[in-house]
């Protein structure tokens, strides 16, 4: 089958000014804020966190149901809105199709998909993230954020946790909602994608699925659909077997020496010494840790926990950017800084850590970043703010798909 290749978009900036959160009313960690000074943003009272473009190429997914963008002359919706500290550069890529066949995306032109013309991504989410986020002049050519905006069906008090695509459905997204709270929970709601497969925006209403008490920053999947999630400010990993409705098992790190408490987690990518290793961060001292997991039936025993970095700006959610994204000639982790209103990207030594002394700003304003999360089918990241008024999603469109998960 031939590939159709369709040009995408990507990057977004602006600038705010946020306060340190409001003492938690939780003694060891992340607090809760009762105010929030992010513009915009309505304000709300809840156990909070840690105190403390547009010119990429993308293959167009033959089998997508998401919706084609396209206006009812056949030719995809064009945007062309930027904002302060924005730049937008639509690019379009020869491509083809198998005859006979029909794609997500239609040609440019109104012809059928199997001709072999050029088709443009429609894959733009309709609203670029506001002064409150400004990315930084290294990346600002490369990447383009937009705003999801809250989730449906979420209570607007509902503090905002980590979040990832379902691993069985690719249109539905688990969002952590009441983070860190002892009434924390899955929540489900569907994603519409344009006709390059980014998500462009919510589709329905948000569903509570599982009950998970502090669930935190970030969930993780292993191929078998098993999802780990860490909580906060109790200092566990909790493991939820797919379809239940609660956590299988739940290890408390405070025994094993894991500093109080972690709010990161995730798993090393291939190529490094330790593939698929535990990796774990703490709020708000910024401990690094691998963590050994061996298996257990259909769950992990976790086990022996080694420090090996301490990340500063109180950090929470992290990920590890997919390999070739653009302005990362070499491999780099993203980290969501939640006490400085800010997100840094280091270099990653050859056993997966952070390099400490590489750090530099991705965003240098963004209002309490909390998860982070490469989508797979096109790499797009999304994260959220955590106490910042009514919490919401952004996603960031730029970079490269992320590995298959580990197992």
């Amino acid at each position: 089958m031939l590939l159709l290749l369709a040009a995408c978009p990507d990057d977004g900036a602006s600038t705010d000014t946020n306060t340190a959160p409001s003492t938690s009313t939780l003694s060891t960690g992340p607090t809760a804020s009762s105010t929030a000074t992010d513009t915009g943003a309505s304000t709300g009272t809840t156990a909070t966190p840690p105190t403390g473009g547009d010119a990429t190429s993308e293959p167009v997914s033959t089998g997508s149901s998401g919706p084609t963008g396209a206006d009812s002359t056949g030719e995809p919706a064009l945007s062309t809105s930027t904002t302060t500290g924005t730049t937008a550069a639509d690019t379009t890529a020869a491509g083809t199709t198998a005859a006979g066949t029909s794609t997500a995306g239609t040609s440019t032109g109104g012809e059928g998909s199997s001709t072999g013309m050029m088709v443009e991504c429609s894959d733009k989410p309709g609203k670029l993230a506001g002064p409150e986020v400004v990315i930084a002049a290294e990346f600002a050519e490369l990447y383009t954020t937009y705003e999801l905006g809250p989730v449906p069906g979420i209570p607007a008090d509902a503090r905002l946790g980590g979040c990832v695509i379902s691993y069985d459905d690719p249109d539905t997204l688990l969002i952590a909602g009441y983070s860190e709270a002892p009434n924390g929970k899955i929540y489900k709601i569907g994603v519409e994608r344009g006709n390059c497969d980014h998500i462009v925006g919510f589709t329905g209403q948000a569903a509570a699925v599982a009950d998970t008490p502090y669930i935190d920053a970030n969930l993780i999947y292993v191929k078998s659909g098993l999802l780990l999630y860490s909580e906060w400010p109790v200092n566990n990993i909790s493991q939820l077997l797919p379809g239940a409705n609660a956590p299988a098992r739940t290890t408390d790190l405070d025994p094993l020496g894991v500093a109080n408490s972690i709010g990161g987690l995730g798993f090393v990518p291939p190529g490094f010494v330790d593939e698929g290793g535990m990796r774990l961060l703490s709020w708000p001292g910024g401990q690094w840790n691998h963590l050994e997991r061996q298996p257990d039936g259909e769950l992990f025993t976790l086990s022996n926990p080694k420090q090996t970095a301490v990340l500063p700006n109180g950090p929470g959610g992290f990920a590890y950017i997919p390999e070739g994204s653009p302005g990362f000639d070499v491999d780099h982790l993203i980290v969501s800084e939640w006490s400085t209103d800010t997100v840094g990207v280091y270099e990653v030594d050859p056993q997966g850590d952070p390099a400490a002394p590489t750090r530099k700003d991705f965003f240098t304003a963004f209002p309490r970043p909390w998860g982070a999360y490469f989508e797979p089918l096109t790499g797009d990241f999304i994260f959220l703010t955590w106490g910042a008024g009514v919490d919401r999603l952004y996603i960031v469109q730029g970079f490269k798909a992320p590995p298959p998960l580990p197992q």
